[in-house]
């Protein structure tokens, strides 16, 4: 079953875009597979050069593809590709595909439209047993 993870953070949709990128990171140093379901192909291009540029000393080998076959892939199609690995969901909806991954994750930032759909989205998936967790990045620490 997948797991689901939602991250709050302070700040807007960039900021969210560069947790997606730090998340990358980490799974990648762990070798494992990433898809980042974009809303549209702006937001993959985007995200495209974030990834090459979010820290002077990382290195990640991603591609935008719809299609999804990379390690590392950002699409913003209807089609996983082969990918089961972890999903990292920017789109404001989930994909109906999202239950064939591992983990999922969710990033809920400040805006109000956003924390009212992820609200609804954690009750769903709650009601239905998904083993879920939260992480508040949004406090100090």
């Amino acid at each position: 079953m997948t797991h689901i993870n939602f991250y709050k953070l302070s700040g807007n949709f960039d900021a969210a875009l560069a947790l997606a990128c730090r998340l990358t990171e980490k799974a990648y140093q762990q070798s494992l597979p990433v898809l980042l379901h974009t809303p549209d192909e702006a937001t993959s291009r985007q995200l495209d050069e974030l990834l090459w540029s979010f820290k002077a000393s990382s290195f990640l080998p991603h591609a935008v593809e719809s299609v999804p076959t990379s390690a590392i892939a950002i699409s913003h199609t209807d089609d996983p590709g082969e990918h089961h690995g972890i999903l990292i969901n920017l789109s404001r909806g989930a994909p109906g595909w999202f239950s064939r991954f591992e983990k999922a994750i969710e990033i809920v930032y400040d805006d109000q439209q956003v924390i009212d759909e992820k609200r609804e989205r954690w009750s769903f998936l709650k009601s239905r047993g998904y083993p879920m967790q939260y992480h508040d990045l949004s406090k100090p620490e």
